[in-house]
Formats: C-alpha cells, structure tokens, sequence
C-alpha cells in the first residue's frame, strides 16, 4: 500500500511505503514521529484466540494471518454450525470472535443468539459488505462489540481490535 501524506505546506510531500505490519516507519521523518508519537497501528499487538467465521476462504485466511501477525492465534470456521462447534468446544479459549453477517445455513443473528448462551460476555465483532447502519439493525439490542465493513484495510481491523480489546 502508498499512502501519500501532503503537509499543510504545498511544497513537502512524504511518502510511505508499508509492505507488512511488521515493518514500522520507513523514512528519517517518519521514525523521528514514531519515537515521540503513542504507538501506530502497526506496532500493536494483542494475546489470545480468535474465532474468525466467514464462507469465503480468502477472507477467513487473510484475516486469520492478520491475527497471527498481531500475535493472537485463530481457528477459522467456513459455517455458522462449525463456529458453534468450536465455541461450545472450549468457550473460555476465545478472547473474541469476528463473524460475517450472511452465511450459509444459519445467518450472523442466530449465531450470535448462541455464542451469548454459552458465554454472554464474549466479544463478537461483526464484518459484513452492507453498511453499518443495516447491518446493525438486524442486531438490534444483541450487543455487538464493533462493526467492520467490508473490504477493510488492516488498519481498521487493528483499530476495531483495540477498541474492543483495550476497552
């Protein structure tokens, strides 16, 4: 990913280059910012396993080895019944689970419904293609703990994390 960031002054221009999230800043300026800044993104890391559930296996991969590189573990699940499975297998490995909205057989409310039975305090982060707006409204009252929509850049998905988890 480039990113260009244009100070207020017209005549600086900086570039950024982040090819993984374990590199950190890539010029003088920006390690000079990282140092006096709060840690970036990049550099959080968390603890813990994630139950991440989605039908499409490129998501359900891509977000699994995100999670990896933060330094959680993630058991995958393509299914609503499979992440079921899971969760009633071992209910206190998850730290929190990100699911999708639509799967096949049994829709992201359902699960939900089921996840709070066996552990109503665990976080559930949901991800869907829809907007937050729609998609929350079908959980009206369900207590998601956040929202990504799809397709979201790793940053969003450190920051959901964070919030959530650091809570």
């Amino acid at each position: 990913m480039l990113g260009l960031d244009a100070p207020q002054q017209p005549s600086l221009t900086r570039a950024t280059l982040i090819t993984s999230m374990s590199e950190g800043p890539t010029t003088l300026a920006q390690q000079t910012e990282a140092e006096a800044s709060p840690r970036r993104w990049y550099e959080w890391r968390g603890s813990g396993c994630i139950l991440v559930v989605d039908d499409d296996t490129s998501v359900r991969t891509v977000v699994a080895r995100a999670l990896s590189r933060l330094g959680f573990t993630a058991n995958e699940a393509p299914d609503g019944q499979r992440a079921i499975e899971l969760f009633e297998a071992n209910p206190g490995l998850y730290t929190l689970v990100i699911m999708d909205l639509r799967l096949p057989g049994m829709d992201g409310t359902a699960i939900l419904s089921m996840l709070q039975r066996v552990r109503p305090d665990i976080p559930v982060v949901l991800m869907s293609g829809m907007s937050h707006v729609e998609a929350l409204n079908q959980f009206d009252g369900q207590g998601l703990a956040g929202f990504l929509q799809k397709p979201f850049p790793l940053e969003a998905l450190v920051s959901e994390l964070r919030a959530v988890l650091d809570a």
